[in-house]
């Protein structure tokens, strides 16, 4: 195979992965790809994961590759609350949900974490920009329940939430609705107190 007939298959693809570059030519000599990586025509991301060194890695496109290296996940916790407007700051840590083990991957274009929640959790995400994220109720659950010592005044304060954004983007009913399926009353308590603090009847 050669690299002109890669790029030319993959050429719209922010992400090589090796099995779909294996299914399009059937094999493919692993040397070839430490030979491109030193002429500097392709980049390693991870373990049977590249990409062409002239894609345009960007916030976008760096939420899609989270979404394939570890699959199944969805952009999550403080990434999505970013994405939202929801915090302040911008986040550049890549962070998401999946239901493998914990893991991070430290990168040459970023770092992406990954923490794990129950397959029966693993809901409330939606395909935007090309990329997986959950939901603005289901960010606001995944990040109390894998956080479950932010529960008072002080750790909502640090946490710097927009309260105005909240209440503008906030579906009340869903998020009721997402709290009753977690089924987690640890959880419900939490919530409780963060509706208070931010003045929202729930």
């Amino acid at each position: 195979m050669r690299f002109i007939d890669l790029k030319i298959k993959f050429k719209d693809d922010p992400i090589l992965d090796l099995r779909n570059i294996l299914n399009i030519f059937g094999h493919i000599d692993r040397r070839r790809l430490y030979e491109w990586q030193k002429k500097g025509y392709i980049k390693k991301i991870t373990n049977n994961y590249y990409f062409f060194s002239d894609t345009n890695i960007n916030d976008i496109t760096l939420k899609i590759i989270a979404n394939k290296i570890y699959h199944p996940s969805y952009i999550g916790l403080e990434l999505a609350l970013s994405y939202y407007n929801l915090i302040p700051e911008a986040v550049f840590q890549i962070t998401g949900i999946s239901t493998k083990k914990t893991k991070t991957f430290n990168t040459n274009i970023a770092q992406f974490s990954y923490k794990s929640i129950h397959k029966r959790l693993f809901w409330g995400y939606n395909l935007k920009d090309n990329f997986f994220v959950s939901d603005p109720e289901k960010t606001i659950l995944d990040y109390f329940y894998l956080n479950p010592h932010l529960n008072n005044t002080s750790a909502f304060y640090e946490l710097r939430l927009n309260k105005n954004q909240f209440k503008t983007l906030i579906n009340y009913k869903r998020l009721k609705k997402y709290l009753k399926l977690f089924s987690n009353n640890h959880l419900h308590q939490s919530i409780n107190k963060l509706l208070r603090f931010l003045n929202v009847k729930f």
